[in-house]
């Protein structure tokens, strides 16, 4: 997914990394893990997509706190 020419950035996030992009006119932020005693998220879980970069970051944190906090909902 990620290129040089659009990655953005990548930082870590309770053990899980957040890769940055911005393509198709649209942020994606797609989720891999840093840790691997972290549960891991379903394939479709994987890539979130918005059109403001904050606004995707902060829904792809809350995805992996809801995948710590409440593992067996996915």
């Amino acid at each position: 997914m990620a290129t040089a020419d659009n990655l953005r950035e990548t930082v870590e996030y309770r053990g899980y990394s957040l890769q940055i992009t911005y393509a198709s006119l649209q942020w994606h932020v797609l989720i891999g893990l840093v840790l691997k005693d972290r549960p891991t998220l379903p394939s479709g879980k994987q890539i979130v997509k918005g059109w403001n970069e904050e606004e995707t970051v902060k829904r792809a944190k809350a995805r992996i706190d809801l995948l710590i906090e409440s593992p067996s909902l996915h």
